[in-house]
């Protein structure tokens, strides 16, 4: 469900040698940090890097050479984890900090766009890479510490849901999407006769993960789970929880049938 595989090349440009390597992935570690959405961190992704001067490629008996180095992709997996790179290193300040950056992304994402220019030459090109997105973690806080929760669409319809801890609410879609791209927020003015400037504050919430599931997979995936479907020792747990829940719900019922006395 979740490994999709990509093949890391140094190609020479003045002679004829070229190395590959394949690697697969379970997830896609993407930089927010100077791209404005998904697709801008997939072109940075596959960007090719020049190997010249004093950083030239050792190829083999044709020494050292000038040369392209990239990544493209030889396949998505049919649930595709998206990491956003929302902490970093900062040199300057020798310490980590979080990137507040706005960052869009789309509730449909083709990664077959631009002719397939994420893809490899072996890549199988009858495979449509069109993904729906599915569920968005947010990250609220800073890099010393905050708090995660998420807005999911269990069945891929209209309908959001926020998973806060054990709370659970329904949501529109601007709220899930929108309002989890990050960037700055202006504050609605109280004197809006006088020309003041508008006052405008960073998010400290955004989207840190996004799960994408491909379409012509989405039927053998959001599928229905029954019993049998459980684990049996998740069954049992579920099974004495449930009961639990209905001895205190009795108990509470029955209270004021009861009094303690002390003799």
């Amino acid at each position: 469900l979740f490994e999709g595989h990509h093949m890391n090349y140094i190609e020479c440009i003045n002679v004829d040698f070229k190395s590959t390597r394949k690697e697969s992935f379970y997830d896609l570690q993407l930089d927010v940090k100077g791209c404005k959405d998904v697709y801008a961190s997939f072109d940075k992704y596959v960007e090719v890097e020049r190997l010249e001067g004093d950083n030239k490629y050792h190829a083999e008996e044709h020494g050292l050479q000038d040369a392209k180095k990239g990544v493209l992709f030889i396949d998505f997996p049919p649930v595709l984890q998206l990491q956003l790179k929302r902490f970093e290193y900062d040199f300057m300040r020798d310490t980590m900090v979080k990137i507040n950056d706005r960052y869009e992304f789309p509730l449909e994402l083709d990664l077959d766009r631009d002719n397939g220019k994420y893809l490899s030459p072996e890549a199988d090109r009858s495979v449509r890479n069109l993904y729906m997105l599915h569920s968005v973690l947010v990250h609220s806080g800073g890099v010393h510490g905050g708090h995660y929760y998420a807005f999911i669409r269990p069945t891929l319809s209209d309908q959001w849901y926020k998973f806060d801890d054990e709370r659970v609410t329904k949501e529109d879609v601007k709220r899930a999407l929108e309002e989890q791209y990050g960037g700055e927020e202006e504050l609605p003015q109280t004197n809006p006769g006088y020309n003041n400037t508008p006052f405008k504050f960073t998010k400290y919430s955004n989207a840190y993960m996004l799960v994408y599931i491909r379409v012509s997979d989405k039927d053998k995936i959001i599928c229905d789970v029954d019993e049998k479907d459980i684990a049996e020792h998740l069954r049992i747990r579920l099974k004495k929880e449930q009961e639990e829940k209905e001895d205190k719900r009795r108990y509470k019922a029955q209270a004021h049938l009861y009094t303690i006395i002390k003799v």
